[in-house]
């Protein structure tokens, strides 16, 4: 074996390591989950090194420089963050918007509508690149495959999901055999297969090359509102129910690996963090939940707020964990080592339904019935800047990989872009 290049990623910082073995290319990732802006860059090559066979001495002063990258890239959101500016206004749909994503490079943008389209932007214009109609109801859940983003997957009321090529507008593929609304769809990490969630109680599995179905899951006793593969190798699939149960199935079979049980109330979010050694949970009983993916034990219940909790999110290096709550705010969590409360953020007026961390983890994004977003810092809690202008309320926002760019989406018809 003999490594031919380092490439670099960024969010959660990585490395990825080209070589070859018997005249062919390969790629092996190596994760630096802990790298931070105090982490000792010799000390960490030096463990590299030790560690890993492809890494010898003769390529020590490249690696230094490219975890040298990765630690600046870190430090550049820095503790006050950013300041954000309205870019673009997009007149996005006739009716309401439902759901947005960026693809991975944060130049184009989805949305979705109650209008029964899903439509395709470019970021930097603000033009439309594509409408996707086919669905005879409300499109409900929208999403690129990731990394590649050459495909696009709807989830609609009309009880179908649709794999949609984003270049053409083609409709590649309609999912078939659900008997109520799909509210939840996602590609696995390969862009191989797609799983669905269904208010008909239950999810499924589909090949993506055929667009058949793989499996029917069965065991929920109420919707199934959230869903997400594992993010490495997306052979585990969690579910999260209005039965508040979470589901852990094995994609490769059709019963269940395990059920997570402890909530008193509707399950609202479920998520894996990076690693997949980790399942969030948030619950309309109040509380969010960390669990083991591997023992099945809950490893911790957080209940400060005094109302439902909406959502949940983990950092991109699965050392912090995020709520936002009808109660008008955000915490966020530790959850490597002791789980306790690290910030509130407190400042919305109307409940907060959205939450995420910026890329490199130093600002936190908020999105309130109140009609506005908010920025905010992690570390203390502040708030750094307040998104305001949309005519009605907002329920979802994101940002960009690179952190660059923020989507926020109203019920006022109208998306924005943020820069």
């Amino acid at each position: 074996m003999k490594l031919l290049k380092f490439h670099l990623r960024y969010y959660p910082p990585g490395l990825i390591l080209e070589y070859s073995q018997k005249g062919t290319i390969k790629n092996k990732e190596i994760d630096l989950l802990d790298l931070n802006t105090n982490s000792n860059i010799k000390e960490v090559a030096q463990h590299l090194c030790t560690k890993e066979a492809l890494i010898t001495d003769e390529v020590r002063d490249r690696l230094e420089q490219c975890l040298d990258t990765l630690k600046k890239r870190i430090e550049h959101e820095g503790p006050a963050g950013k300041r954000f500016y309205i870019y673009k206004t997009l007149q996005t749909h006739l009716l309401p918007l439902t759901n947005v994503a960026f693809d991975k490079t944060g130049k184009r943008c989805l949305t979705g509508s109650y209008d029964r389209t899903c439509k395709i932007w470019d970021v930097e214009t603000g033009k439309e690149l594509k409408s996707f109609s086919g669905h005879q109801n409300v499109v409900y859940s929208v999403g690129f495959n990731f990394p590649a983003c050459d495909r696009v997957l709807t989830g609609s009321f009309d009880k179908t999901a649709k794999v949609w090529d984003p270049s053409s507008g083609e409709c590649l593929a309609t999912l078939w055999g659900h008997r109520a609304e799909v509210v939840a769809a996602q590609f696995s990490s390969k862009g191989d297969l797609a799983a669905t969630g269904s208010m008909d109680h239950t999810a499924k599995l589909f090949d993506l090359k055929t667009g058949t179905e793989i499996h029917t899951y069965n065991g929920h006793t109420a919707e199934v509102v959230a869903l997400q593969f594992d993010p490495n190798e997306g052979r585990r699939l969690i579910t999260g129910s209005f039965d508040g149960t979470i589901a852990l199935w094995d994609v490769r079979a059709k019963d269940r690996v395990s059920v997570f049980q402890g909530h008193d109330g509707e399950i609202s979010n479920v998520q894996f963090n990076w690693d997949s050694s980790l399942v969030g949970s948030s619950s309309l009983d109040g509380s969010a939940k960390l669990w083991d993916a591997r023992s099945n034990s809950c490893l911790a219940t957080v209940a400060g707020h005094t109302d439902e909790v909406l959502d949940i999110c983990f950092d991109w290096a699965g050392q912090r964990m995020a709520t936002s709550s009808s109660d008008c705010s955000a915490r966020i969590y530790d959850v490597k080592s002791d789980f306790k409360e690290l910030a509130i953020m407190k400042g919305h007026r109307e409940e907060v339904s959205k939450v995420c961390f910026s890329p490199a983890g130093g600002c936190l994004l908020t999105a309130s019935a109140d009609r506005s977003a908010r920025i905010w810092n992690t570390t203390t809690g502040n708030c750094i800047q307040v998104l305001s202008g949309h005519q009605g309320e907002i329920f979802s926002c994101a940002f960009s990989y690179a952190g660059d760019a923020i989507v926020t989406a109203s019920k006022d018809n109208t998306c924005r872009i943020w820069r």
